[in-house]
């Protein structure tokens, strides 16, 4: 089970000066119908939206990001994700159906890292990662900031996301997007 405490992940990999994205959460909530994890809404608050080691991409919510910000946001990825289940996913037990799916990340080898969006609590949605190429997509627990921190401590091996950096090796680097 992952962890849902930011501290070790901001030990690993400190976030860039000036990084992080705010807004109104609230507007943010209302526009997407539902709350995002605390985990998240603080990771975006420290590092915004980005890449890391120019192998993992993370999504800020297109109501907290500027109209120059990259394209397509996590509202079009979402979209793209839900759309790629529909036509070559296998649903499961656990993953019915695309509207459970929200992306917030994406690898450099086009696998999509979302939540699956089940339960009252937002904390206790399991990270999802959709290979794609289709097929089932794989459920880790939950805790988008304890997943991160896995793949790029190299904990979790060997990487659920394809990207082909040697995770552990070397301490990882965000890149926020305003630097990218």
């Amino acid at each position: 089970m992952h962890t849902t405490d930011i501290s070790g992940l901001l030990e690993l990999m400190p976030p860039p000066e000036g990084a992080g994205e705010s807004g109104d959460w609230a507007v943010v909530e209302s526009a997407w119908g539902l709350r995002f994890p605390r985990d998240y809404v603080e990771f975006v608050a420290r590092y915004g939206a980005g890449e890391i080691d120019r192998s993992l991409a993370v999504f800020a919510p297109d109501e907290l990001m500027p109209p120059d910000a990259p394209q397509p946001g996590m509202r079009g990825m979402t979209e793209e994700a839900r759309l790629l289940f529909e036509e070559e996913g296998e649903p499961t037990g656990e993953v019915r159906s695309a509207g459970q799916i929200v992306a917030w990340g994406a690898s450099c080898t086009a696998d999509t890292l979302a939540w699956l969006t089940v339960g009252d609590d937002p904390d206790a949605w399991p990270v999802l990662v959709l290979d794609r190429d289709g097929g089932a997509p794989r459920v880790f627990g939950p805790g988008m900031v304890g997943f991160l921190h896995g793949v790029v401590s190299g904990a979790v091996g060997p990487s659920p996301v394809g990207a082909v950096v040697a995770w552990g090796e070397e301490p990882p680097r965000f890149v926020h997007w305003r630097a990218g």
